[in-house]
């Protein structure tokens, strides 16, 4: 929950209150009971501006000169520099579920410049809608949560099909896991109106053109199982989407955590990356493809 800042937000604060809605939470939601104190009353209006001026990329390339035919699997990361286990074990599960056979680039959206993150709720709640702008509006890519595991090959998610759609998600104000043809999203927004949302409905905007245009369906289920809706047996990719149960307790400050019944799941893949000393290491390079990059990285492992 976040602390008023000035007379207007007082006053919805107010009314919620009086309501009972102040204290009410979602089926995957956070509430006031799951924070510190410093949590309830952190102001999101204290967050930094970012100053990377692009993603950072990973290259995973195919191996024995395979894949030449298929247009490279492309995987954008919402994150931010206090998931760095998550983003690690994310990571991971993608070097290890990957066709060795396709090529795959992941770009890591963090700390970017140009966008008003005063009321985010995380560090990269709108980068996502970027996405198109940063691929020069080609082709496909998924965009994925950093508090994620994949459980089979994301080349499986990129591949299907997307009929008349230039969106595919789980639910339509569910935008956690998307496949976007990004090519059809040029004349939706702009990476300029993205970086002025500051509103904390800041997806609503968004959403609202995708529906309007009929560009939006649904995304099979196992390619975003949202904590309990987790199944071992179908289940491709696991979202630790409940900020209070998530493993790895990324904010121990603000956030009163409490057991995950799927931890066993993240925790086995860290001891699967550290036994392997899976680590990125960074390789300074510029890409001509999508504009000026921190960095690409090169996977360090052992087989």
């Amino acid at each position: 929950m976040q602390k008023p800042t000035d007379m207007q937000s007082l006053k919805r604060f107010s009314k919620r209150l009086l309501k009972g809605k102040a204290f009410r939470k979602s089926e995957f939601g956070t509430g006031w009971s799951d924070m510190t104190v410093r949590g309830a009353l952190k102001m999101r209006a204290s967050r930094d501006a970012g100053q990377r001026r692009a993603p950072a990329r990973l290259d995973l390339p195919a191996e024995n000169g395979k894949g030449a035919g298929e247009p490279p699997v492309r995987i954008f990361i919402g994150t931010e520099p206090a998931q760095h286990r998550a983003e690690r074990v994310l990571l991971w599960s993608i070097y290890r579920n990957r066709n060795v056979g396709r090529h795959y680039e992941i770009y890591l959206m963090k700390d970017l410049a140009g966008f008003d993150r005063r009321k985010w709720k995380t560090g990269f709640t709108a980068y996502r809608y970027a996405i198109p702008e940063f691929t020069g509006f080609q082709g496909r890519a998924i965009y994925n949560d950093v508090d994620q595991i994949y459980l089979a090959d994301p080349a499986r998610l990129f591949d299907l099909d997307m009929a008349a759609n230039a969106v595919l998600a789980v639910e339509s104000r569910d935008t956690s896991v998307m496949l976007m043809d990004c090519a059809r999203l040029e004349e939706l927004w702009t990476i300029e109106d993205i970086g002025r949302i500051s509103d904390g409905k800041l997806h609503t905007p968004m959403l609202r053109k995708l529906r309007e245009r009929h560009l939006i369906a649904n995304l099979d289920g196992r390619w975003n199982a949202r904590d309990h809706e987790y199944d071992p047996d179908s289940s491709c990719l696991l979202h630790y989407t409940i900020l209070h149960t998530q493993p790895w307790q990324p904010f121990p400050r603000d956030l009163r955590y409490r057991r995950n019944a799927n931890a066993e799941a993240w925790t086995a893949l860290e001891d699967e990356a550290d036994a392997a000393r899976f680590a990125p290491a960074w390789k300074t390079q510029a890409s001509r493809s999508y504009g000026e990059m921190d960095a690409i990285f090169t996977i360090v492992a052992d087989e």
